[in-house]
């Protein structure tokens, strides 16, 4: 399955008139970065990308998790300490420069989507969790593996499922560390 096109869920943001148009000129497809294309798509998300963001932003509209996972540390993993945010500064690329560029496509997907799974797949996942307030860490090992069952059953590449299922879980209210430990297990860490 390839995850290059934003799949439509309940956890998706509703967009006002104006910013409909804008979220459908945005390619969010990833393309071989040496290709006309993707300088195509490039130059075509430099315009509705800071200005959907801009409109959510001034809203209030985008998640209170789905900033954390741009901006706090705590919700990611990796040798490189930092937000998300923070490593595209320290790459040279912030604020509008950092919106546009290709790395942070799955980030913007977030933001407008939530996560980027088939709505059976959601569906399963939210079913299995029940009440996400009662979710803990020591239930991470059997939610994490089956979410890893149901990346491996749909055929979701594991390197997507483990991000996927965080943000999934973050969306349904699982405590952050919770939710990172279910990424792992999708993605079939430890």
């Amino acid at each position: 399955m390839t995850l290059g096109m934003a799949v439509r869920n309940q956890f998706a943001i509703t967009f006002t008139e104006a910013e409909e148009p804008l979220v459908a000129q945005i390619d969010f497809e990833r393309h071989d970065p040496t290709s006309r294309e993707a300088r195509a798509a490039y130059e075509g998300n430099l315009v509705p990308i800071p200005r959907i963001l801009a409109s959510l932003r001034q809203r209030g509209a985008i998640p209170a998790q789905r900033v954390s996972y741009w901006t706090d540390p705590e919700f990611r993993t990796g040798r490189r300490k930092g937000s998300r945010e923070q490593l595209f500064a320290k790459n040279g690329s912030t604020g509008d420069e950092a919106f546009v560029h290709f790395g942070f496509l799955p980030t913007l997907r977030y933001f407008l989507f939530g996560a980027n799974l088939p709505s059976a797949v959601i569906d399963a996942f939210v079913d299995k969790v029940g009440d996400p307030r009662w979710a803990s860490l020591s239930d991470a090992l059997d939610h994490g593996r089956f979410a890893r069952k149901l990346a491996q059953n749909h055929g979701i590449d594991p390197s997507d499922a483990g991000d996927e299922f965080f943000k999934l879980a973050l969306d349904l209210g699982i405590w952050v560390q919770t939710a990172m430990r279910i990424g792992e297990l999708a993605e079939g860490r430890r």
